[in-house]
């Protein structure tokens, strides 16, 4: 497979046909989180043991850039909607899909010549799907 450019990957909030990539981002990342089980007991000489299958699997999402919109803004302090579909799109590669919460919303800037940014992540809440690229 040939390089990708990052503009190729992108968090959207939504997904299918009514997806929209998050305003003013200029790195988006995704992190697949697999949590494997402990079986580690007092008499394995401290040496950790885990068994042979995933206790927890869930992905977390980021993206920073330029503030564009109120859209992350409005939905962090949203304490009715906590969830939302989100996608992650890698071009060319394919697409994890699934129910996000905002798990943080970071706002700021700098004084002078300076636009304002934001950072944001984003934690799965349920069963995620990859499709991929045809």
């Amino acid at each position: 497979m040939a390089a990708l450019s990052g503009r190729k990957v992108r968090v959207q909030v939504g997904s299918g046909v009514s997806a929209a990539d998050v305003a003013g981002a200029r790195t988006d990342e995704l992190t697949i989180n697999r949590e494997h089980i402990d079986i580690t007991d007092k008499d394995d000489d401290g040496v950790r043991k885990l068994l042979g299958e995933i206790g927890v699997i869930s992905m977390s999402m980021t993206c920073s850039g330029i503030v564009k919109d109120d859209t992350l803004a409005v939905w962090s302090a949203d304490a009715t909607e906590v969830l939302k579909d989100m996608s992650f799109v890698i071009t060319g590669v394919g697409t994890y899909t699934g129910s996000f919460g905002i798990s943080a919303f970071t706002p700021g800037g700098n004084d002078g010549a300076e636009a304002a940014t934001f950072s944001a992540t984003f934690e799965s809440a349920g069963a995620i799907t990859f499709t991929a690229a045809v």
